[in-house]
């Protein structure tokens, strides 16, 4: 499968997967009425955030779950990156 595949969950909740490599990567985004959060940006492979602004008019905050490869590959194409971190 080439690029990104998008589900909707419900009226406002997205899975994003990425297929174009052998560990499979799915995000999710959450619309609200005014912002939305991705969590986890993939692997980079593919634009998310071209096709996550298909998605939602809203500002978009990314967060990652954790700092690994496949989590953060497309962080650097969002103005706001967060890690969640817990203690």
């Amino acid at each position: 499968m080439i690029g990104l595949k998008i589900d909707q969950i419900d009226e406002k909740t997205f899975i994003i997967s990425e297929y174009r490599h052998w560990e499979e990567t799915h995000c999710y985004l959450l619309n609200g009425n005014e912002r939305s959060l991705l969590i986890d940006t993939g692997l980079g492979i593919c634009n998310i955030h071209d096709e996550i602004k298909k998605l939602t008019d809203n500002k978009i905050t990314a967060a990652a779950t954790h700092i690994h490869w496949d989590h953060i590959g497309g962080m650097n194409t969002f103005l706001i990156f967060m890690l969640i971190r817990m203690n």
